[in-house]
């Protein structure tokens, strides 16, 4: 975070080259048609907006701290939840489908999570390997955003790959290194996203395509940035517990992938 914040003080560095940028679109393509863009961009606070970058990936690393404290907190909650679960139902039968239930979807849930972060991690080492290759200011922050974005499906990627390239072109003030980092940091999202992505998370999310960017939709509304990091381990207990349930297990099969449940 040091990092950004030394980029809210020397922003000045950075503006200049958006007035490059602007002339080099002119003079390549002879046309006039940024000038309105121009004035706007003399106007623009970037540090103002780098501060508010800042306070957005503090809150994200916030977010982030405070789902792990939750999720320790959940793993001392096990040792004992069994027997309360157990004090709680009086029908045998009832309890063990119950236990059952709680215990495929905590399966279901850290496979995901592990999996997803593993995923995660390896996108974001190789796009610092690109980014200070191409020698792009403050890579391990711009890798740390990629890791954070590519939990969120779909948008996530597009998001943390926007967010590296806008940054070298205001960086170097030309084309080459904003186009370097998105053709290598572009190629290595799709091919995560399109081949590693569906081929290590397996059957582990088993969710149709329209149901995932619905949730996205949906949990984003109601919780923002959280709901969106959300949306998919959410959507899986949504389906696991639908599966276990006649009345809903028509719903559940309609939101998985494949049409399969367990």
């Amino acid at each position: 975070m040091s990092n950004l914040r030394i980029l809210a003080v020397s922003y000045e560095k950075y503006l200049i080259n958006i007035d490059v940028l602007i002339n080099r679109i002119n003079e390549t393509f002879n046309i006039d048609l940024l000038a309105s863009v121009k004035i706007h961009f003399q106007d623009f606070d970037f540090g103002s907006a780098a501060f508010s970058v800042f306070n957005f990936s503090s809150g994200l690393v916030g977010t982030v701290f405070m789902m792990i404290i939750y999720t320790i907190f959940i793993f001392i909650e096990e040792s004992s939840f069994r027997k309360k679960l157990q004090k709680a139902f009086v029908d045998t039968q009832k309890f063990e489908e119950t236990y059952l239930l709680i215990e495929k979807i905590e399966r279901s849930v850290s496979k995901y999570l592990v999996l997803k972060t593993l995923i995660c991690l390896s996108t974001a080492v190789l796009s610092y390997i690109v980014l200070i290759t191409v020698g792009v200011d403050f890579p391990v922050f711009w890798a740390f955003l990629i890791f954070l974005f590519n939990y969120i499906p779909i948008l996530g990627s597009y998001v943390a790959t926007a967010l590296p390239v806008l940054f070298s072109l205001l960086q170097f003030g030309e084309f080459g290194p904003g186009l370097l980092v998105l053709l290598f940091v572009g190629i290595i999202q799709v091919v995560i996203g399109n081949f590693v992505d569906p081929r290590v998370m397996g059957n582990s999310v088993n969710l149709s395509p329209l149901v995932i960017i619905l949730s996205l939709a949906l949990w984003g509304a109601i919780w923002g940035i959280v709901g969106m990091f959300l949306s998919v381990p959410l959507m899986v207990i949504v389906v696991v517990a639908f599966s276990k349930m006649p009345r809903f297990r028509p719903f559940a099969i309609l939101m998985t992938g494949d049409g399969e449940v367990d």
